[in-house]
């Protein structure tokens, strides 16, 4: 009898302890799983579109029927000449002004084929648009050329569900450099509609082929998508949306 009463209280402290470990186990988890959190930030910051470490869900959709059309995550990051004509080694790490740490092991890889000169382009979409907090004043992203004259754009949507073709420039450089555009002051954005999510969104990179540049296979490379957002006006809470 002394037997089996020994026998089942030191079953009930082994489930016990099972349960005790069990417990700090899933904490330990939870505490790990936690996203990072952006700081509240006011005025102008950059905050960071995509960096395209985890970028598989992209497509590229072309104009062209013929070739071959797709995207693909490389290994890289950026690496321009400086002034005095030696490469600039980008960090393998980046803290943004929001205080998310960014990986800089992958660049976005796109390829495609062009054969109406001045006609066939090739559109890239993310996985869902981006909305943009705050008022946008400037988009930039670095990029890989390869001394062709085809021209990149953005595509943004309004408030009001219009579309607007935004410049960023020729990508008839060699290696990598650092494109830019400012939005336009006329480019509808409200902070009023803030709450409802009708913010700015970022719907597509596309590229223009050149009227002069002979048709063919078109490589190009994107890395570290970035906007400049004004969040002067955005500074209430944005916890609670006029969205139910």
């Amino acid at each position: 009898m002394k037997r089996e009463v020994k026998t089942v209280i030191l079953s009930l402290l082994i489930g016990g302890l099972i349960l005790l470990v069990g417990e700090g186990n899933i904490m330990l988890q939870a505490q790990e799983a936690q996203p990072q959190e952006k700081k509240k930030q006011d005025g102008l910051v950059v905050d960071w579109l995509n960096d395209f470490e985890a970028s598989e869900d992209w497509r590229a959709v072309p104009t062209c029927p013929l070739g071959e059309t797709k995207i693909r995550k490389i290994p890289g990051k950026p690496r321009p000449l400086g002034e005095d004509g030696n490469v600039i080694d980008f960090p393998d790490t980046i803290t943004d002004d929001n205080g998310i740490t960014h990986e800089n092991q992958y660049v976005l890889g796109v390829k495609t084929y062009f054969l109406d000169r001045g006609f066939d382009r090739v559109e890239v979409f993310p996985p869902n648009e981006y909305i943009i907090r705050g008022k946008a004043k400037e988009m930039k992203v670095w990029a890989l050329g390869r001394k062709f004259r085809h021209t990149l754009f953005v595509k943004l949507r309004d408030y009001k569900g219009r579309i607007h073709k935004i410049k960023v420039g020729r990508l008839d450089f060699w290696g990598w450099k650092e494109l830019s555009v400012i939005i336009p002051g006329w480019l509808p954005q409200s902070a009023s509609y803030a709450m409802l999510d009708k913010n700015l969104h970022f719907v597509s990179f596309f590229v223009e082929s050149d009227i002069y540049e002979v048709p063919g296979t078109f490589y190009f490379y994107l890395d570290n998508f970035r906007v400049v957002t004004d969040l002067s006006e955005f500074t209430g809470d944005t916890t609670i949306k006029d969205t139910w």
